[in-house]
């Protein structure tokens, strides 16, 4: 996705949180730390040197042997969020759709969280307080 930004919207009494990083387990750390070094030199992440949010982050050891990072926005962002509501379709629908249709692709959405800009406002809210520091 390249042609525009996502923006989240918070509601009017939102209030900044920002919590601390949590300790990552030491047989994890060298693996966590070459992720995030990996998605700092591909765009996806930048580091930052203070942030009035801050979403800790849970490492998860894939299959592969190799760790995903994800944000723990529930505890932080997701209840000052404003959630727009729209209904998604039902699969049935999108079949019916779909019929008689003579040519489907397949789209890989691996890391597909990652596939979408967010302005620079969304990206102070969505900001990862790590080990080594914000980004």
């Amino acid at each position: 996705m390249t042609n525009d930004e996502a923006k989240l919207h918070l509601r009017e009494n939102a209030a900044p949180i920002f919590m601390h990083a949590r300790q990552i387990p030491y047989a994890m750390r060298d693996k966590v730390e070459c992720e995030l070094n990996r998605l700092e030199q591909e765009g996806v992440l930048t580091k930052i040197s203070s942030s009035d949010w801050a979403t800790t982050i849970v490492p998860i050891l894939k299959k592969n042997n190799q760790v995903k990072i994800c944000g723990d926005y529930k505890v932080t962002v997701n209840a000052a969020l404003k959630v727009d509501r729209y209904p998604l379709p039902k699969p049935q629908d999108i079949f019916a759709s779909l019929a008689g249709g003579q040519k489907f692709t397949k789209i890989d959405l691996r890391q597909a969280y990652l596939q979408c800009p967010v302005d620079e406002e969304t990206g102070s809210i969505l900001a990862w307080n790590t080990h080594k520091g914000l980004y």
